[in-house]
């Protein structure tokens, strides 16, 4: 089979957009002084809690929202990162230096502050790869919808991709967070203001507000690892979900992130169907943090 330079740059995207970086949300919290405040960022790439900048020349994503919503569910925009694709700002001999805006804020808490547990949540922009032979034949790739391609003929692989990251801020007592409405959801059933070695994390993962469950269509499964556990090897662990439902049992200290990819096809009469005519397949990311004592 001959391979073009098409297909190559095809296989390069799937690779990059589905299967290798992650997105996520960093917050640590800072008890030195009163009232306390937590740090928060947004990740990109594979290792915690820093791996790549946003806008990365090799693999980028551009973010849609940025968000905390209080106790009460009421939300606050957080302010986002610039999308430009990074040039160096200083080059040696050595190294390239890139500055870089990972959305870092400083929530500063109040001595009256709501009691109780604060969302994070990030969504970037659906991105869309049409890979397509246009009317007289040749061989095309674009980063458009199927829609918004004028000489479109026959269709090689359609597909849009979207990354969903949350994590929390506890003050005072857990209490069980409410869906954000992500496309793809994870929502922790178990209380991950106090979490120590040992303790199970139980989850339910969502896709568009049903449960997501393993068949054999779709292997779904969630991963979990952390800076100080499987990240330098490639291990991790593993849990297929089962009704919407997985589990794994921490296994040291740190952040911990907990992620899944999900694949499904584009059908009239399913949950996607308003893509219907934009694209063949989605590819969904979806990313939760949190920290062990």
């Amino acid at each position: 089979m001959k391979i073009t330079i098409f297909t190559l740059l095809t296989i390069m995207l799937l690779v990059s957009a589905a299967s290798a970086h992650r997105l996520w949300i960093n917050v640590f919290e800072s008890h030195a002084h009163k009232p306390p405040h937590a740090m928060v960022s947004l990740g990109w790439g594979h290792s915690l809690p820093m791996d790549d900048i946003l806008t990365s020349t090799t693999s980028r994503v551009e973010i849609d929202s940025f968000i905390m919503l209080n106790p009460a569910m009421e939300k606050i925009e957080l302010a986002l990162p610039p999308y430009e694709i990074n040039a160096p700002d200083t080059i040696t001999a050595d190294v390239d230096i890139y500055t870089a805006d990972m959305a870092s804020h400083k929530i500063t808490l109040k001595e009256d502050s709501r009691q109780g547990v604060y969302q994070f949540g990030t969504i970037s922009k659906p991105t869309f790869y049409t890979s397509y032979r246009d009317k007289k034949g040749r061989q095309r790739m674009q980063l458009k919808p199927l829609s918004e391609i004028d000489d479109l003929g026959h269709v090689i692989n359609s597909l849009k991709y979207q990354a969903f990251a949350k994590s929390y801020l506890t003050v005072g007592s857990w209490s069980q967070p409410q869906p954000l409405g992500h496309g793809l959801e994870i929502i922790p059933r178990t209380d991950l203001s106090n979490i120590s070695v040992g303790d199970e994390v139980e989850v339910d993962v969502l896709f568009y507000g049903k449960p997501l469950s393993v068949t054999a269509k779709s292997m779904d499964y969630i991963v979990a690892y952390s800076s100080s556990f499987g990240q330098s090897g490639d291990f991790f662990i593993g849990s297929y979900l089962v009704d919407g439902k997985a589990q794994f049992r921490v296994q040291s200290s740190g952040q911990w992130i907990i992620g899944i990819y999900h694949k499904d096809d584009v059908t009239p009469d399913g949950s996607l169907k308003d893509l219907v005519g934009k694209a063949q397949q989605v590819y969904h990311s979806a990313t939760l943090t949190f920290n062990v004592k």
